[in-house]
C-alpha cells in the first residue's frame, strides 16, 4: 500500500472524462439562485496528474464539503436586497447575511474506447450527484429606510415582518439527487502534448421550485439549478515541460435553455481553468485557477430565485486552489481545496473535495 507517483502523461482518460462532469453540485454559487453549472472546485490539475487508466470501464466517487459564507452583489461586495418603496415613497432595503453548508457525493461511471479514431480515444460518462445534507441560514443584520427627502426613517412594520418571514423560511435543510451530467470526449496524446475536446449535457433531474421568498430573493433550498438544460462544449490542452512539471489550460462555454418553471433564462457563460502540477516522490502537488464569467444578461419571466431588482445579474467569479494526488495500489486518491478570490452576483464559498477513482 505504498503511495506511487507513476503518472504516464498520455493515460489520463479517466480524469479527463470526469473533468467534463464533476462539480455540478459544487457550483461557485447569478443565474438561477446565484449559481452556474460549472465545476469551480477545480479538476484540471488532478486530471493532468491522473494515474494510468486502461481503456474500458472506469469509476470515481467524489465527496465535496462546501461552506457558503455569503452572497455578493454586482459590485463584488456583500449584497443588499433590492430596494422596496412603500406607499409613502420610503425606500427600504436590507443587508443579506447568507450561510449554507452542504455535503455532496458525486458518483461517476465512464467508458473509454480501446480503438482510436483520428489518433485519439473516445470516452463517454455519466455523473450523478447526491446531496446528503444542505443546511441554510439567512439573516438581515442591517435594515435601512430612506424618505423622499433623503433623510433616514424607521423601516415599516410590514417590511420588517416580510424580512422575518423570509429569514425563517430560509433557515432549513434538505437532501436529494442533483442534476445529472452526460459527457463525450475525444482525447489525443502525443509525446508530451495532450489535447481533449468534447461536450457535456446537464439534465434537470434535481429538485427545483420557484417560490418567491420576499425581498432577499432566495427561496428555500433547491438541489437542482433549475428546469432547464445546459450544453457545455470544452477543449483542454496540456503540456509536460519536464518529467516533474506539467501545465494545462481549459476553455468552456455554457449554453442554457429557458427554465420551464419560471420562464427565466440564465445568461450563457464562458469559463477557463489554468493548472500546474509538480510530481514528487510522495505524490503530485499542484495549484489551479478557475474563472467563470456570464457574458449574457438573465432574461425572461420573474424568477423566484432573483425576485427582480438585481439588474443584469451577470455571474462572475475567480477561484483559486491547491491539490494533492497519489495512488495506493490500484486506487487513485485526490484531495483538493478551492476558495473564492472574487465574486459578483454569486455566492461566496470554499470547497474541500476528496476523490477516489479506479479503472474497473
Amino acid at each position: 500500500m505504498t503511495p506511487s507517483t507513476h503518472c504516464p502523461f498520455g493515460r489520463t482518460t479517466a480524469l479527463a472524462l470526469a473533468a467534463a462532469l464533476f462539480g455540478l453540485t459544487s457550483y461557485s454559487q447569478a443565474s438561477e439562485g446565484f449559481k452556474i453549472r460549472y465545476p469551480t472546485v477545480g479538476i484540471l490539475g488532478p486530471e493532468l496528474a491522473a494515474f494510468e487508466s486502461k481503456p474500458g470501464w472506469l469509476t470515481s466517487v467524489a465527496i465535496n464539503s462546501t461552506h457558503i459564507t455569503g452572497l455578493n452583489g454586482d459590485d463584488g461586495k456583500q449584497a443588499w436586497t433590492p430596494a422596496v418603496v412603500n406607499a409613502k415613497g420610503v425606500s427600504q432595503r436590507a443587508l443579506v447575511d447568507f450561510q449554507q453548508n452542504q455535503t455532496v457525493a458525486q458518483m461517476f461511471l465512464g467508458f473509454v474506447s480501446k480503438d482510436t479514431f483520428g489518433g485519439g480515444r473516445l470516452a463517454f460518462g455519466i455523473n450523478l450527484p447526491y446531496t446528503f445534507r444542505s443546511s441554510r441560514s439567512l439573516e438581515f443584520p442591517i435594515v435601512t429606510a430612506t424618505a423622499t427627502d433623503g433623510s433616514s426613517v424607521s423601516p415599516g412594520a410590514a417590511y420588517l415582518a416580510s424580512l422575518d418571514a423570509q429569514a425563517k423560511a430560509n433557515t432549513t435543510s434538505t437532501s436529494g439527487v442533483g442534476d445529472t451530467d452526460l459527457a463525450a470526449l475525444w482525447i489525443y496524446t502525443q509525446d508530451r502534448l495532450k489535447f481533449a475536446t468534447g461536450v457535456s449535457l446537464v439534465l434537470p433531474t434535481g429538485d427545483f421550485h420557484s417560490l418567491s421568498s420576499g425581498a432577499a430573493g432566495t427561496p428555500a433550498i433547491n438541489i437542482g439549478a433549475g428546469r432547464f438544460f445546459t450544453v457545455r462544449p470544452n477543449a483542454t490542452l496540456g503540456y509536460q515541460l519536464t518529467q516533474s512539471l506539467t501545465l494545462g489550460a481549459r476553455l468552456a462555454l455554457g449554453i442554457n435553455s429557458t427554465n420551464t418553471v419560471d420562464h427565466w433564462r440564465s445568461g450563457n457563460f464562458a469559463a477557463y481553468d489554468i493548472a500546474a502540477n509538480y510530481k514528487t516522490p510522495i505524490g503530485v502537488f499542484g495549484a489551479q485557477l478557475v474563472g467563470v464569467n456570464q457574458y449574457e444578461d438573465d432574461t425572461g419571466g420573474m424568477s423566484g430565485n432573483q425576485a427582480g431588482g438585481y439588474g443584469a445579474n451577470r455571474f462572475k467569479t475567480l477561484n483559486a486552489g491547491v491539490f494533492y494526488a497519489t495512488r495506493i495500489d490500484k486506487l487513485g486518491l485526490t484531495l483538493a481545496y478551492t476558495g473564492n478570490v472574487k465574486a459578483s452576483n454569486a455566492l461566496v464559498s470554499n470547497v474541500l473535495q476528496l476523490r477516489l477513482s479506479r479503472a474497473l
